[in-house]
């Protein structure tokens, strides 16, 4: 702790500092590590503009690649050059933050869009007011950052050896709750409408469904992914161990690749384009069209009624002649009980549906 300042001993809890060597090599690791998702982040960019790959659902993840690139700056390469500078540092440590409260925000803005796209609600962009999903990050992102900063400004760049938060302190729980929160909703969100049947309908962007589907898959895997790699960097910076910079370097650099993987396997044009087979064709493999079986349609048939004439005894049909079917007691088909219990249109026969015997296939 010789190296310390006397506001960093007052409230640090970890005896390790990293040594002069250590310091370089963790600087230059995570200097790698921005330079690699800014990398992938433009490819990504490059590869939608190629393949011409339009609309909110495009544009809601150039806002989501714009917010990753400037969080990596900030927390890779920025925390290291103002270190000693505690004006330049308090701003650093304040732009950490709410970049990746914005991050999460854009995450669940992205989970509504999909999931009123694949529950049928809207036609096109999910939402009438889409402006909502790039004004509303903005707004939720700055709430929390306020109210740290103004609860907690006495410890903003104040650690001389970081500019993130401070692990031992109340201000951690300004930087991390909030994005757990935000996840966790997108999460929810995002596998809530995973599990919904396909309630698509021709009126629909037909390319903007498919996006929905497939980024309903992908949401909560990279939500987590980039908190996960957020908070070893916090982490890493408060214990100042060097391993720790070798794990937060190992995750970005998996992080780039998979930024780009799901930044363009959801989008119709280019899975139509590289689709394939192999490792990196069946990540954009579409799935084959599906058959609709002519049994599982019910075709209702009115049965003409007989006129008995008046010395026409009661006529007894043959099939009552013959032994009565055996009673069924297997379950109704649960993809019909879903779809009826989920209906608000009333057009599904609850009789139908619930007692009918089901189909052996």
């Amino acid at each position: 702790m010789d190296n310390t300042t006397d506001v960093e001993a007052f409230y640090r809890c970890y005896p390790y500092l990293l040594s002069s060597s250590q310091q370089n090599i963790s600087k230059y690791l995570l200097y790698s590590c921005s330079a690699w998702i800014i990398f992938w982040c433009l490819l990504t960019v490059l590869i939608n503009a190629l393949h011409k790959n339009v609309g909110n659902q495009r544009f809601i993840h150039f806002f989501e690649e714009l917010a990753i690139c400037a969080l990596s700056v900030f927390i890779f390469v920025l925390n290291f050059l103002f270190i000693k500078n505690e004006r330049m540092c308090e701003i650093v440590s304040l732009g950490s933050q709410y970049l990746m409260v914005l991050t999460a925000g854009i995450f669940l803005m992205e989970a509504f869009f999909a999931s009123w796209m694949v529950h049928g609600r809207s036609n096109k962009d999910g939402c009438p007011l889409w402006i909502a999903y790039y004004i509303l990050p903005i707004l939720i992102a700055a709430i929390p950052t306020a109210a740290t900063y103004f609860t907690e400004k006495d410890y903003y760049g104040t650690s001389a050896i970081h500019c993130f938060a401070v692990s031992t302190i109340d201000m951690l729980w300004g930087f991390v709750i909030p994005v757990w929160l935000l996840v966790a909703l997108t999460g929810l969100k995002a596998q809530l409408a995973c599990i919904a049947c396909n309630k698509n309908h021709e009126d629909q962007d037909q390319e903007q469904c498919f996006w929905a589907r497939r980024s309903v898959k992908s949401l909560l895997m990279t939500s987590l992914f980039i908190f996960s790699t957020w908070l070893m960097t916090l982490f890493a910076y408060e214990h100042q161990v060097l391993y720790l910079f070798i794990i937060v370097t190992a995750m970005c650099f998996v992080l780039g690749p998979t930024l780009f993987v799901v930044h363009t396997f959801c989008h119709l044009n280019t899975c139509q384009k590289w689709g394939g087979g192999g490792i990196f064709g069946s990540l954009y493999a579409m799935c084959p069209p599906k058959v609709i079986d002519s049994s599982d349609k019910e075709i209702e048939t009115e049965k003409p009624e007989s006129k008995a004439g008046p010395h026409d005894g009661p006529k007894i049909e043959e099939a009552a002649l013959s032994d009565p079917p055996p009673k069924s007691f297997a379950h109704t088909q649960s993809q019909r009980f879903y779809d009826w219990l989920t209906d608000h249109t009333g057009k599904l026969d609850s009789h139908t549906v619930l007692f009918q015997s089901p189909k052996v296939f």
